[in-house]
């Protein structure tokens, strides 16, 4: 009986025709996914739109997130896959193309966020499904890890060259230049093979099935909390970093964060891992939480780029070793024929987190100024740290005695 390890896969080994295109399409969807609010909260600054309007518009696609997402999976089960990730894209196609109008008629901004939202709820959860058909069960895994580097590396590259493309064209020409991206995008999801569409039984609905108690856990509300405060933060500071260089320092590109932000999450996720198994999550936690906050306040007291960069690589950090723990506390707070559902609930603290945060964020940089507005980001932080710990402590002494 051989005990060789299976070797790694390369890219190219797993690679074929579909898999190729999908890989592409993807990457150039989260290209233009990526940069959009930032972009746009600076354009929408710049064409005269005032700070709390901007984030009530801002969470227009999370609100609209937060409601489609639960008929999301059971759609996707049941339905074309490959219908459904065409029309999602072709969706957020239109929403870019109404980004760019809404620079000159602010009527299409709240449109374009809510489209934005719907489809990329979408998006994100079809992807993985239509990969899993694409190579064999066995490659699945490092398949979708090269998804999550295309990820990595669109966040890391979108800002900056967006920002770039505004400062030479405007904001208007810029959006049609990421409007037609977002179409190459589409036109190689419509050339790759047709998805498997499950039978289903006469009279049976798409959704039948679909409860409450299958999309929500109340074991996991509190983890649901902390995962509002730290989306919600993360959100917020996005909304609003470009229009406070752009208006206080005269920074009109600052994608260098996100690129210093994705890079240095990438660069130090490892170590984080090893951190996570060996030390365990409040470990891992708190020092993560302590970067992250640091990074807020190097916003809050930003003279120049090198502070925005300073702050990417700190909130980075913080950001990735700050997920995979929320994820533990998720799955260990409830049983496992409930996992699923605490998964579904973590996601919609992230809308909920993000809504709010931009909301209340855009009022905050109204009335108090940007400074103290990112600087008060810090209070929901501490605080979902010191619940996070708290859960994870009692868990711990539940686990030992049990």
């Amino acid at each position: 009986m051989s005990n060789a390890v299976p070797q790694k896969k390369t890219f190219f080994q797993i690679a074929n025709k579909n898999f190729i295109m999908l890989f592409v399409a993807y990457t150039v969807i989260c290209i233009t996914h990526s940069m959009t609010n930032s972009v746009t909260s600076a354009g929408w600054r710049l064409a005269g739109m005032d700070l709390t309007t901007i984030g009530l518009i801002a969470s227009a696609m999370s609100w609209a997130a937060f409601i489609i997402r639960p008929f999301s999976a059971p759609i996707t089960d049941r339905g074309n896959k490959k219908l459904i990730y065409i029309a999602a894209v072709g969706a957020l196609t239109l929403a870019v193309f109404m980004y760019s109008l809404s620079m000159d008629n602010s009527a299409f901004a709240v449109p374009a966020k809510i489209i934005h939202g719907v489809s990329w709820t979408f998006i994100s959860t079809i992807t993985a499904v239509i990969v899993s058909e694409y190579v064999p069960r066995e490659d699945l895994g490092t398949a979708m890890g090269f998804f999550m580097i295309s990820q990595m590396i669109a966040s890391a590259v979108s800002q900056p060259v967006a920002f770039a493309l505004s400062g030479y064209m405007g904001y208007a020409s810029m959006l049609l230049v990421f409007t037609a991206i977002s179409a190459f995008g589409l036109v190689l999801v419509c050339f790759t093979a047709p998805t498997k569409v499950p039978a289903r039984l006469p009279g049976q609905s798409m959704f039948g099935g679909l409860k409450l108690n299958n999309l929500f856990a109340k074991e996991a509300i509190s983890p649901m909390i902390i995962n509002v405060a730290f989306q919600g933060t993360r959100t917020g500071i996005t909304v609003f970093m470009a229009a406070f260089a752009l208006e206080e320092l005269g920074i009109a590109n600052i994608g260098v964060f996100a690129t210093a932000a994705s890079l240095m999450g990438w660069v130090a996720r490892p170590a984080l891992g090893i951190l996570l198994d060996k030390k365990g999550p409040i470990a891992t936690l708190i020092p993560a939480g302590l970067f992250f906050s640091a990074g807020l306040l190097c916003l809050a007291f930003a003279q120049d780029l090198t502070w925005f960069i300073i702050s990417g690589i700190l909130i980075g950090i913080g950001q990735n070793g700050i997920s995979p723990v929320l994820m533990t506390i998720s799955m260990r707070t409830v049983p496992a024929e409930r996992k699923a559902a605490a998964n579904s609930t973590n996601y919609l603290g992230m809308d909920i987190g993000s809504a709010l945060a931009s909301t209340v964020g855009g009022v905050l940089c109204a009335v108090f100024g940007y400074r103290v507005g990112f600087a008060a980001f810090v209070v929901p932080v501490v605080l979902a740290v010191a619940l996070a710990v708290v859960i994870l402590s009692r868990l711990e002494k539940q686990e030992r005695t049990a």
